[in-house]
């Protein structure tokens, strides 16, 4: 009996021992992974600070850095290298930052724009040809106006009896020249291999990040986009006339095209870059950062955003002879909106809404009796009505040629 009392508290005590060593050999486990895990944390967290410091450095000194071709920073001088990279994507800018250290990257990837370096309150202007910009309706400008001989007069459209004019800012006269923007959208698909929509499944999802190769679907004699989701570094390109269906899902893309038809309904953010024609429908959502751009010399351009539809970002419509100038034409519908700027070296209709500002070549009214040149019939540019850090189009050069840059989003 004692014999096996002894025998089993000889095997309690080793069980006891074998459990205490146990415990003793996992807290000592937990205790290095642990330490493990906090360097690993430590040295993300300063990867993330060395990352966020390399990518400030890139932004201060962003315009003397060359596109495509990319950069190194040993912000410490420790051997830890930060890698910049920048891009052009239509109006903006894509800035691309990276810290590297063993197999941890720490990437930082934005959307960027040129703010303006001074306060800019212009709301509206037009070119001197020393014909009256003529007011009618219920128009409103608000901001600085500058104009043909620095006055306005009013106008009477189809028996009007009268109208509501209201103007607030500095009235000045306007130059004989357009403001000469200092911007090209050029977009260099030549060293991509584009990949054909009939490749690709119906229905199909395809994001492809901003530090990846540029993708480039080509639509040409494929007349409608529809039942897709596209999202980031994508271009869409077509030789032919290309008509977005509300069923596109399209976000942060670029497409080109010769001429673009955009649908009821649709909702996204692009870029639109058309060779003669774009076309909005009504109840049309193009989110920020959106625009339209068309350059042209050779063929007439014609941009019409119809009822109820928005553009936030701004519309261009360029050229560079007085003639080609003679052939384009901007018309914002009633209760249709732009927020940001308005370029057009032609002629523009407005009898939307501007919140911005427009620089026009002159305006025109088309009414089923009648046209009218420099007109403007119950239309609205609120200069002062543009949100606050709204990075605008970097239409014209800054001051002293200083660029300074701000983030629009990030990816």
């Amino acid at each position: 009996m004692d014999n096996n009392l002894k025998a089993s508290s000889l095997t309690n005590a080793i069980f006891v021992c074998l459990v205490i060593s146990v415990f003793c050999g996992s807290l000592v486990l937990i205790s290095h992974y642990q330490n493990i895990l906090n360097n690993q944390l430590d040295m993300r967290e300063d990867l993330i600070s060395r990352n966020e410091s390399s990518f400030n450095h890139f932004i201060n000194n962003a315009d003397l850095i060359p596109y495509n071709k990319i950069q190194e920073l040993d912000v410490f001088e420790d051997n830890i290298l930060s890698y910049f990279e920048k891009k052009n994507w239509g109006f903006y800018d894509v800035f691309i930052c990276k810290t590297i250290f063993k197999n941890d990257t720490i990437s930082k990837i934005t959307l960027v724009g040129q703010k303006q370096s001074a306060k800019n309150n212009l709301a509206l202007y037009v070119t001197n040809y020393d014909k009256p910009l003529k007011l009618s309706g219920s128009t409103k400008i608000l901001g600085q106006i500058q104009v043909p001989n620095g006055r306005t007069e009013q106008a009477y459209i189809n028996g009007q009896k009268g109208n509501t004019i209201e103007l607030h800012g500095q009235l000045l006269k306007s130059k004989d020249k357009l403001p000469k923007i200092d911007k090209d959208i050029l977009i260099d698909d030549s060293g991509y291999t584009p990949i054909s929509m009939n490749t690709l499944e119906k229905e199909m999802v395809l994001v492809n990040h901003f530090d990846k190769t540029t993708k480039v679907i080509d639509l040409t004699n494929i007349s409608r986009l529809k039942d897709v989701v596209l999202k980031g570094n994508i271009v869409i390109v077509s030789k032919d006339e290309l008509v977005i269906d509300n069923t596109a899902k399209l976000h942060d893309i670029l497409v080109i095209a010769r001429k673009i038809h955009i649908m009821s309904g649709f909702i996204g953010n692009i870029q639109i870059i058309a060779k003669e024609s774009v076309t909005i429908d009504k109840n049309v959502k193009l989110l920020y950062p959106s625009s339209i751009y068309s350059k042209n010399d050779n063929a007439p351009i014609t941009v019409n955003i119809r009822e109820d539809s928005m553009v936030i970002g701004g519309v261009v419509l360029d050229g560079d002879t007085y003639n080609g100038a003679l052939n384009r034409t901007l018309t914002i519908n009633k209760d249709a909106t732009v927020i940001g700027n308005v370029y057009c070296y032609g002629s523009t209709q407005l009898q939307g809404k501007v919140i911005g500002s427009i620089y026009t070549d002159r305006f025109f009214l088309k009414t089923k009796s009648s046209n009218y040149e420099n007109v403007i019939l119950s239309g609205t540019i609120d200069r002062n009505g543009l949100p606050e850090g709204f990075i605008e189009l970097p239409l014209f050069k800054t001051h002293f040629n200083e660029k300074r840059y701000a983030i629009i989003k990030e990816f």
